[in-house]
Formats: C-alpha cells, structure tokens, sequence
C-alpha cells in the first residue's frame, strides 16, 4: 500500500517543512509515501467555484489510478489515533494499494469533489492551517503505522 498526500499549494513554512519531511522519512520505513503538491488556481474570488473545481481535477490527476479517496474536511468524521490506526488496517487487510489524502487550497475542497472521496476526515473541529494540517497528517499515518506494529511510539 501507497499513502499519497495531495495537497494544494507549496510549504513555505520551514518549520512545519521540517517536520512533515520528518514523519514522511519516518513512515516509509513502513511503507511508502508521497507528498504531491499541485499548484493554486488563480482565479479570484468572483470565480472561487470554478477555482476550486480546477484544483479538485488536478488534485485527482496527480493521483495513482484506483486510490482510495480521502478528503480533509472541517466537516469530517473525527476519529483518535487508534480509530485512524484502525482505518489503515483495515485498507491494509483488504490489498488496498492506493490512498490517498486531499488537502485543498486556503479555500477548501469543491463540495462535489469532496462528496465524491470515500472518506472525510477532520482532524480538529478547529480551522488549522493548512502547512499544519499536511504536517499533522503525516504525522497521523506515522502514528498509525506505529499503533499497527505495536511500537511504543503512540504512547
């Protein structure tokens, strides 16, 4: 199995950069992982839908062909670390070979797009930013994949 972490936008924020490289380099001693950046529409904000629905076409593009789609969602179901451990499992178990993990522009996720993934999920009620939220996220996975193996780390 692939973790893809698709996200809008670069990181500019060295410090939230450095931490995401590091749990990146540490989950794929697990498996494999990739960040894919895809750029930003440019519209403004009288055309912010057609903005968005680009996005969600490069966000899908950019992504391997028959991924399990998860987007992240303010409006999300919210899980613990053990829930989500639980969801990788599951994915694990069932020869998934794809997933993976949209994070949209300062803008969000077209609804559509949204409505369209297999899973949402929130990683706070909290509105974080999103060089946050990708840093979380990995993270999250490396957490996980800790829990699974039984690994002291998620203590």
């Amino acid at each position: 199995m692939k973790f893809e972490i698709v996200a809008v936008g670069k990181m500019r924020n060295d410090s939230f950069r450095n931490l995401t490289d590091d749990y990146m380099g540490r989950l794929v001693h697990y498996l494999p992982a990739e960040e894919i950046e895809v750029r930003e529409s440019r519209l403004t904000s009288q055309n912010l839908q057609k903005g968005l629905v680009e996005e969600a076409e490069w966000m899908r593009s950019a992504s391997s062909e028959g991924t399990i789609e998860v987007a992240l969602d303010e409006r999300g179901k919210q899980l613990t670390s053990r829930e989500f451990a639980q969801w990788v499992n599951e994915w694990m178990i069932s020869g998934t070979r794809y997933v993976s993990f949209y994070i949209g522009s300062a803008n969000g996720l077209d609804p559509t797009f949204r409505g369209q993934c297999q899973r949402r999920l929130s990683l706070a009620k909290m509105t974080l930013p999103h060089e946050m939220a990708r840093m979380m996220l990995a993270e999250q996975l490396y957490r996980a994949m800790s829990i699974i193996r039984g690994e002291p780390y998620h203590r």
